[in-house]
């Protein structure tokens, strides 16, 4: 039995591998694409480009973990089939569920190396190469390890020292001048929630005004509202994308949000949604063992790889579904997120039952 284990997880593991290199390479051509209707001006704003559009793939590819899953199981099952090793297998005594519980190994493991990946590898890829665009458009002055974020707009300076989760700016200090260059206002923060608007919402305010004299008036403010001057670019590079940002920040961050009572149902979808991966991939392995319980004949392989591809678009497809229309309606999130894979489950669960 071991050796029909390691045979099997070498077949499979070299299956996944093609199936995240085809996938891979696909989203990374797409992207290139996108970037390249924008315009580049040189040779070095390709590379970056090029850069760009890889540091999405590992994320893209952990995204669409199911369809890998389905993919590659269904692939190297219909190798199985059409050598007719699947039906020696199962003419040996082997049936169809324990040879599931070790096909099911790799599908599973491979789903926790993509919660790992998205805890600690994607954030830090998402981190260089978005700097390096920035550069590039003449924003390389935006932001410093030591000092923070320096913008000015005019008579406004605005500095935050760091960024709390990614996203939250925290000691933040904004400076005004008059026409003259005499400081007429310090404000200073403690932290700042940036709305959709652009606008943001500061917390734990000192407010101090400075006269011609050079006295100052102290002033202690719970919130304040500041129309911020920054650039939607800025933004961008200001702000990390909740899906970029770690599982713990991103639990930390959904938290945050609900203490404040802001909304935070997007942000909690992408976190369950993500969580929920290893079920979505356990649902896809026994979908793909269900067709292959099937017999078929040995030049039909391919319809079963046409046939996971298409179930495996087709679920990533009724998940964004549910999401987005689950967000629309008000519905509560992790019943929403959820229900696509515990769905999935329970009918491949029924099909593989029917077909052993």
């Amino acid at each position: 039995m071991s050796i029909l284990k390691t045979y099997l997880f070498r077949l499979l593991l070299r299956a996944y591998a093609v199936a995240a290199v085809a996938l891979g390479g696909l989203l990374w051509l797409l992207a290139m694409l996108n970037g390249l209707e924008e315009g580049v001006g040189n040779a070095g704003d390709l590379l970056l480009l090029a850069l760009s559009a890889l540091q999405g793939v590992p994320e893209g590819l952990i995204d669409l973990l199911p369809v890998i899953t389905v993919l590659a199981t269904a692939a190297a099952m219909s190798g199985l089939q059409a050598r007719s090793e699947l039906t020696i297998l199962r003419a040996s005594g082997l049936s169809i569920w324990r040879l599931t519980s070790i096909v099911l190994v790799p599908g599973i493991l491979v789903a926790l190396l993509g919660l790992a990946a998205l805890q600690w590898v994607t954030p830090m890829i998402q981190q260089g190469p978005e700097r390096m665009m920035g550069a590039s458009l003449g924003e390389n002055g935006l932001w410093h390890p030591w000092h923070g974020l320096w913008v000015r707009q005019g008579d406004e300076f605005l500095n935050v020292q760091s960024l709390h989760l990614g996203r939250i700016p925290t000691d933040i200090n904004l400076y005004r001048f008059d026409e003259d260059g005499a400081l007429r206002e310090h404000i200073q923060a403690n932290e700042a929630l940036v709305m959709s608007d652009g606008a943001w919402r500061m917390e734990g305010v000192t407010q101090r005004r400075f006269d011609d004299q050079g006295s100052r008036r102290l002033e202690q403010l719970p919130v304040f509202t500041w129309d911020a001057f920054l650039t939607a670019r800025q933004l961008e590079l200001l702000l990390s994308p909740p899906a970029s940002l770690a599982l713990s920040d991103l639990w930390q961050y959904v938290d945050g949000l609900k203490q404040r009572q802001q909304e935070s149902a997007e942000f909690e979808m992408i976190l369950w949604r993500r969580l929920a991966l290893p079920l979505a991939c356990i649902g896809m392995v026994l979908a793909a063992m269900a067709t292959s319980a099937v017999p078929l004949k040995s030049r039909a392989a391919s319809v079963r790889v046409v046939g996971a591809l298409t179930l495996g678009l087709g679920f990533q497809l009724l998940a964004e579904l549910t999401s987005y229309t689950g967000l629309v309606l008000g519905l509560p999130v992790i019943p929403v997120a959820l229900a696509p894979p515990l769905l999935l489950l329970m009918v491949t669960w029924w099909l593989l039952h029917k077909a052993r």
